[in-house]
């Protein structure tokens, strides 16, 4: 299970900076010119994807520490997604390309929290 998790946080951190750079398809973040925009891909330029880099690589090792700050980036994702599914929902812009990756983040928090909590009891 940690080599697994290890190497999906990781791969959601890679895609989360790469997504965030071109603002989802919207184009080049830095040209931007609306903050509505902006946040949820900035927000995963510096917190969520530099974080799911470093806490998949400490769980590919098996570190302690990256156990419980796995079970933090899980609340980060959920939050996440769910901001994600709002805005869709508000602009009526129903992309699979912004549904795919919130409904898989959300899964991944989800299967993670419940594999901590059943290993933790």
């Amino acid at each position: 299970m940690n080599k697994t998790f290890g190497i999906l946080f990781t791969l959601t951190g890679i895609f989360a900076i790469a997504g965030a750079l071109y603002t989802w398809g919207e184009g080049n973040l830095f040209a931007q010119n609306e903050l509505a925009k902006v946040l949820i891909p900035f927000a995963d330029l510096l917190l969520t994807g530099p974080l799911s880099i470093v806490v998949g690589l400490g769980i590919y090792k098996n570190k302690k520490w990256a156990n419980l700050l796995g079970l933090n980036l899980s609340g980060i994702y959920a939050f996440g997604s769910l901001l994600v599914f709002i805005s869709m929902y508000w602009t009526h812009s129903f992309s699979i390309l912004l549904l795919v990756p919130a409904s898989t983040g959300f899964l991944i928090a989800l299967l993670y929290s419940w594999l901590y909590v059943k290993n933790e009891m």
